[in-house]
């Protein structure tokens, strides 16, 4: 086979230059494992394959000290890596192995951008520093905007995280019912014109702006107009309006903006609580607490628009699993989107970005920015016989019924069984009548329910399995696919639990051979989780 290789005329160093040509054979391996093609476009020479590194540890199910366990032998950046969350979720501005890379080179010096990591993996970010300084691995990170620059030397430019398309909002459609505590949409948007590209089990990234009501109050308590000057990502300069609404994250405090605040403070009760704060290696004293809720709580920590500016992360996008099939909808892309509200820890109502973006922030005919995320580990069987098992609660219902609406377009005829779960029947029932009509028409083969909160006793998707475990277990045998989506640290772990005792019990296996029968479905791709 063929790699693509950097021209020498692209604008990097020659040790840039291998790492990056390395990169690409990589992604080009990847592909072709999941069924896909390397993009055109791209200078092809002849180099050895590379070898596929085992990441064993690169699983959200796994706990962070396994995760470490496993990677114990690893270099530096490896070991970063599995601190990492493991989920790709690309939030970061990066994968977790391209993060863990910044960070081993000195290239990324903030050790908190992994969000669902939370506080642990950034804790543990910073004991990892500290045994391996920066600069001890020597390969630099590819980062989303390296590799668009290369697209850009090669004379050809797509859409994508670093050139975003512009898709017009079709609809923002409520998908619970009546006497629901959840407020769910379904997020329609248009790809006419676009090059966008996508399979199902694929990820639609959204460049969200933040709330404009929350900007206003930052800038009451900053007392500026909105107007003045401030260093831009995209231009050289933002008005610090812009700049507020459209490229820095203004939720979550960083270190960053701690020691700026800290440093800005001319009261000093105000800057010894920042000090303590930013010692805090738990996190305990800045807790749930926002940038505007700082910005409330030391009045005398006021930094210049330019410092307060620099020291704000950039806004990151977000991504979410697609819910629709071209195939079935042609020029389209859907989205299941769960809209956050919640109350912090300073009582404050605090809003999703991307979620309050979507539903209270544009209106139908707007323009969203989007870019498509492919995945290569999660996705449809190559054939349509292969019966597939898909567990998706809540919002993980996302990718299935993108599955579903492929394997009707497509004529597939492989069996389809659904676990599907949420609070209520009455108003959590997402895609009902879809579901029903799939059921009728023989498309779903099977559709098992989970609402926990219609009886005084708590039943969960996993419970639906062991109650059909000798069913499940002869799907298994039969070559059936299984796959998870939704949350990792409950949901997604009590599932993988479920379906080891359910190999244990009907393959009349010891708990480590369940474990090892779970892991060789994991490895030859028939064991799949999108989960977060």
């Amino acid at each position: 086979m063929s790699i693509p290789m950097l021209p020498e005329t692209a604008p990097f160093s020659p040790a840039q230059r291998a790492w990056l040509s390395g990169f690409f054979a990589g992604l080009l391996n990847a592909r072709q494992q999941a069924g896909g093609a390397m993009p055109a476009g791209a200078a092809m020479s002849p180099v050895a394959e590379p070898v596929e590194e085992e990441e064993p540890w690169h699983d959200p199910g796994l706990a962070l000290d396994e995760r470490l366990k496993l990677a114990g032998d690893k270099a530096p950046a490896r070991k970063m890596m599995a601190a990492m969350a493991q989920l790709d979720c690309g939030a970061c501005g990066y994968l977790c192995k391209t993060y863990s890379e910044a960070i081993a080179t000195g290239a990324e010096k903030d050790l908190t951008r992994c969000t669902p990591g939370g506080r642990d993996t950034s804790k543990k970010l910073k004991e990892l520093v500290v045994l391996y300084p920066p600069g001890a691995e020597t390969a630099p990170a590819a980062t989303p905007t390296a590799v668009a620059r290369v697209v850009k030397a090669e004379g050809k430019v797509e859409h994508g995280r670093d050139n975003p398309f512009p898709a017009r909002l079709v609809k923002c459609e409520t998908l619970n019912k009546e006497g629901s505590s959840k407020d769910t949409r379904l997020v329609v948007l248009d790809l006419k014109n676009s090059d966008l590209n996508y399979k199902v089990g694929d990820a639609l990234g959204i460049c969200p702006e933040n709330c404009p009501d929350l900007v206003q109050q930052m800038l009451e308590q900053l007392d500026a107009s909105g107007a003045e000057d401030v260093p831009g990502l995209s231009d050289t300069h933002a008005s610090l309006r812009d700049a507020l609404l459209r490229e820095r994250n203004i939720t979550r405090p960083t270190p960053g903006l701690l020691e700026a605040l800290a440093a800005a403070a001319t009261i000093d009760v105000d800057r010894d609580a920042l000090k303590a704060m930013i010692d805090d290696e738990d996190g305990t004293l800045l807790g749930g607490l926002q940038v505007i809720d700082l910005l409330e709580r030391f009045p005398s920590a006021r930094p210049a628009a330019a410092d307060f500016i620099g020291a704000l992360p950039p806004l990151q996008p977000r991504l979410y699993s697609i819910s629709s099939s071209l195939a079935a909808h042609p020029n389209q892309v859907h989205l299941t989107v769960g809209v956050v509200k919640y109350n912090n820890e300073a009582d404050r109502a605090c809003k999703g970005v991307a979620s309050t973006y979507l539903s209270d922030g544009v209106r139908p005919g707007q323009k969203v920015r989007v870019y498509v995320h492919a995945s290569a580990r999660f996705g449809l069987p190559a054939s349509g016989e292969t019966p597939i098992i898909m567990v998706g609660p809540g919002t993980g219902i996302a990718p299935f019924r993108a599955f579903l609406q492929d394997r009707h377009a497509t004529n597939a005829k492989g069996r389809n069984w659904l676990f599907f779960g949420d609070q209520k029947a009455a108003g959590d029932f997402l895609y009902q009548e879809e579901l029903e009509a799939w059921q009728k028409d023989g498309i779903l083969t099977r559709l098992d329910l989970a609402f926990s909160r219609d009886q005084a006793e708590k039943i969960y998707v996993q419970n639906r399995m062991l109650e059909n475990s000798a069913e499940l277990w002869a799907w298994l045998e039969q070559g059936a696919h299984f796959y998870v989506c939704g949350d990792a640290k409950r949901m997604a772990a009590d599932v993988d639990a479920a379906l080891k005792k359910i190999v244990a019990d009907h393959g009349g296996k010891s708990p480590g051979e369940a474990d090892a029968y779970v892991a060789a479905l994991a490895k030859a791709g028939r064991y799949q989780r999108d989960v977060y």
